[in-house]
């Protein structure tokens, strides 16, 4: 007979296994293309180190012509593998679509999506458009939550 979940922890599996995090990112967008998603709980100081020009990444993920779908899915092993790893600073690149059909680019917006509401949240604390000397608006800082 398998061990009974507790109630906490029992929502928390019920909602990784969905694909959804326990608690979603507010995400606040800014007209310069500046994006920053947080939990409620993050505290000031870390928005503040995103955006720091002095902020050094541990771990960096380039996703330069792949798929909305590749994106996702690399994403999600990015975090979670840099998260258990124990890192806490890590940066995504998403490029500023200046190759695109259109012109703009449209991982960005997929990726913020899924720091923010699907399973990769669940790994994050916070992320803000990269400072300039890490990519500016065709990067995003994150920082991870401690070890799970």
């Amino acid at each position: 007979m398998p061990a009974p979940v507790a109630p906490a922890l029992r929502g928390r599996a019920s909602g990784a296994a969905r694909g959804t995090p326990a608690e979603a990112l507010l995400v606040e967008r800014e007209g310069n293309g500046i994006v920053l998603g947080k939990r409620r709980s993050t505290h000031p100081s870390i928005l503040d180190a995103l955006e720091d020009p002095k902020l050094e990444v541990e771990a960096e993920c380039d996703l330069h012509g792949q798929t909305a779908r590749e994106a996702e899915r690399e994403v999600l092993r990015f975090v979670r593998d840099s998260q258990r790893e124990g890192k806490r600073w890590v940066l995504i690149i998403v490029g500023k679509g200046l190759h695109s059909p259109d012109g703009k680019g449209a991982l960005k917006t997929n990726v913020v999506e899924a720091l923010s509401q699907r399973s990769p949240a669940r790994f994050v604390l916070g992320f803000r458009t990269a400072p300039r000397h890490l990519g500016g608006t065709g990067a995003l800082a994150l920082r991870l939550v401690d070890r799970l």
